[in-house]
């Protein structure tokens, strides 16, 4: 018997919460879609994912729970609170994790790195690299609370998560402040309220 397939995408600009045949919990971050069976297997409980998502697994020790992306990294859990981030335009893939334990699987099938709570694994899709490191676990999640929050970050990286978050194209051809690293947080400010705030703008 073939399996059924359904889609959820949360559109850009937007974040969505939504939940599993199995009542694990997800949020969708702006552009990401998630693809799952509409009964999941006996045996397992596997989704695909393209862009990012922050999961609240059900426990089952019977089931594991498997997160593929593209580029074949696979992240697989039985019952956590994780965060992956895995849009396609972008050069690596991170999962972060909050409560439990995650193990990740390199998408050659021989590695597999297992993550503790604040821990992250970021793979390198274009060298093939792997690494584990501490991270502020609430920085990289509380995108699904509305909040957008910056630590040593650089304008790049904040022009580019602003531009999914405001679904707008942000050009940046200044080279002022590209070497700095900038901290805040923002929740409910506007577009232009943010770039008022950074000391430099985009042109």
């Amino acid at each position: 018997m073939n399996e059924q397939y359904a889609e959820v995408t949360a559109a850009t600009g937007s974040v969505i919460r939504y939940e599993l045949p199995d009542h694990s919990v997800v949020w969708l971050n702006s552009g990401s879609t998630l693809r799952y069976p509409t009964v999941f297997r006996r045996d397992n409980r596997k989704v695909e994912l393209k862009g990012e998502a922050y999961f609240e697994v059900e426990a089952d020790k019977k089931r594991p729970f498997y997160v593929n992306t593209p580029g074949g990294l696979s992240v697989y859990v039985y019952g956590t609170k994780f965060n992956v981030n895995a849009y396609e335009d972008d050069n690596s893939v991170e999962t972060v994790l909050e409560t439990g334990k995650v193990n990740v699987i390199s998408p050659d099938g021989e590695h597999e790195i297992h993550l503790l709570p604040g821990e992250r694994l970021l793979y390198d899709k274009l060298a093939h690299t792997m690494s584990k490191g501490v991270v502020d676990v609430y920085e990289k999640v509380a995108w699904k609370d509305g909040k957008l929050i910056f630590r040593n970050a650089a304008l790049d990286e904040i022009f580019k998560r602003l531009a999914r978050h405001f679904n707008v194209d942000i050009q940046f051809n200044n080279k002022t402040g590209k070497e700095y690293k900038y901290r805040a947080t923002f929740r409910d400010e506007t577009l232009p309220q943010i770039l008022d705030y950074l000391p430099s703008r985009p042109h």
